[in-house]
């Protein structure tokens, strides 16, 4: 009977200690960003074209708010670093102050009645640091079907060149090719509208 009570004893002892380490231990620091800095614009349009954005396709490597770089085919995260949301949404608040710029509105599922005579599709390619060559890479394909015809197809590519491996270089890069990788593609659509 002595020895259940003395290991009784001894088990909340270790167990009391083991949770006073963990409730001590710091959780490491993250630091947020938004890949978009655009700033938002009032603009009155007499009419709005309208199209409809099927969905921006994510490979699963991409669909949270990390940041991914590749060294010698390794793929690793950058740590202690996120997006305030995750990529695809990030690309898509981009494309929607992009487009908006132009007067083309865009109208995300169900379309809600809306007639839509266009409709985009965009897949992420690559969105990724290669440390490499110290570049930082986007790249996504588009298509754009109307009446169950695709009228235009192609894939916007970009790359930049990083100064430096460091946090701010990284994101002020990063949010660079996602706005100029956009205004390509709103230059590339609009003109058709």
């Amino acid at each position: 009977m002595k020895y259940k009570i003395l290991t009784l004893i001894f088990i909340a002892v270790f167990f009391n200690a083991c949770i006073n380490i963990n409730l001590k231990s710091e959780l490491p620091s993250i630091n947020y960003y938004k890949l978009d800095t655009l700033e938002s614009e009032s603009k009155i349009c007499g009419a709005y074209d309208f199209i409809g954005l099927v969905d921006i396709e994510v490979p699963s490597k991409y669909q949270n708010a990390k940041i991914t770089y590749s060294q010698n085919g390794k793929v690793s995260e950058l740590e202690g670093v996120n997006f305030t949301n995750d990529i695809g949404s990030e690309l898509e608040i981009i494309l929607i102050k992009e487009f908006y710029k132009h007067c083309l509105k865009i109208i995300n599922p169900p379309f809600s009645g809306i007639k839509m005579e266009s409709y985009l599709k965009i897949r992420l390619l690559d969105f990724e640091i290669q440390k490499d060559t110290m570049e930082a890479v986007i790249s996504f394909s588009y298509q754009i079907t109307s009446k169950g015809q695709i009228h235009q197809a192609g894939i916007v590519a970009k790359r930049e060149k990083l100064d430096s491996f460091d946090e701010e270089t990284i994101i002020k890069t990063m949010q660079n090719i996602s706005i100029s990788s956009m205004k390509e593609l709103a230059n590339i659509l609009i003109p058709k509208y």
